[in-house]
Order: structure tokens, then C-alpha cells, then sequence
């Protein structure tokens, strides 16, 4: 817990490259000039400005764009994921099938290796969020 903490606090700092104070996230300001955003930072010792990031409309648009690709990816992930457990339980239930029956008598009836606890977070994860060819088209 202390790791992410120190990882979270190494992330929000940085510092001057002209006189070396630490400077923070927080101390970002955002202004609005030429119909861009500029994010940027003052340095309370030396009065530098640095600009850390610029965005318009066309930005703002390609990083939500980004955001909905992943989201996309997240929920495919999701889909290969339940795919493969069924996949496995399938290989698992034939290669039962395949044995005789007195090895079938010695092991005992078949047991699904498939989760139905974890089938029905997957599944309705998947319901939640449903993408079709439609939203990837409208991506490009």
C-alpha cells in the first residue's frame, strides 16, 4: 500500500529545469488562448512557465476516440476471456468422453472446470456493455 502511495506522489511531482523546485500537479492551471487549452505550470521560485499539454477540438475529440477503443478492447477482452473457459470446459468434457467406461467409473461423474459463479460476471459484463460493428465504424 505505502508503494502506491510513494508511486502515486512520485507521478504528481516534478520539478524546474531552471532552478530545481519541486512542482506538483496541483499547481497545473489551464488557459484558453487561440481556441486551445493549454495546460501549464508556474514555478513559484523562478516565475518559469512550462506548457505540459495542448488541446482543441480535434484533440479532445481523437483522445475520446482512444477512450472508447479501449473501452471496446476492455470488452472484447472480456468475450475472449469467457470464450476460453468454455473452450477449456469443452476440451475437459470430450477428453472425459474419450475415456472408457471403467476409468469413467474409477474417476467418478464429470466436473465442469468452468466457474458458474465467474460465467455470470463475465456474461453480464458483457450484457452491460455491448459494441457493435456500428460503434467501430463511427470510430473512424
Amino acid at each position: 500500500m505505502a508503494d502506491n502511495i510513494d508511486m502515486a506522489k512520485k507521478l504528481s511531482e516534478f520539478h524546474c529545469n531552471v532552478c530545481a523546485t519541486e512542482l506538483s500537479t496541483e499547481q497545473i492551471k489551464v488557459e484558453n488562448k487561440y481556441d486551445i487549452d493549454v495546460a501549464y505550470v508556474d514555478c513559484p521560485e523562478c516565475d518559469n512557465r512550462f506548457n505540459m499539454m495542448f488541446d482543441n477540438r480535434n484533440t479532445v475529440r481523437i483522445k475520446n476516440k482512444i477512450k472508447k477503443v479501449k473501452e471496446i478492447e476492455h470488452y472484447l477482452q472480456l468475450q475472449l476471456y469467457r470464450e476460453m473457459m468454455m473452450v477449456e470446459d469443452d476440451y475437459y468434457k470430450q477428453s472425459y468422453n474419450d475415456l472408457s467406461d471403467a476409468e469413467k467409473k474409477r474417476i467418478g461423474k464429470y466436473q465442469p472446470s468452468i466457474d458458474k459463479q465467474k460465467l455470470k460476471e463475465y456474461n453480464r459484463a458483457i450484457k452491460d456493455k455491448k459494441y457493435t460493428a456500428q460503434d467501430l465504424l463511427r470510430l473512424l
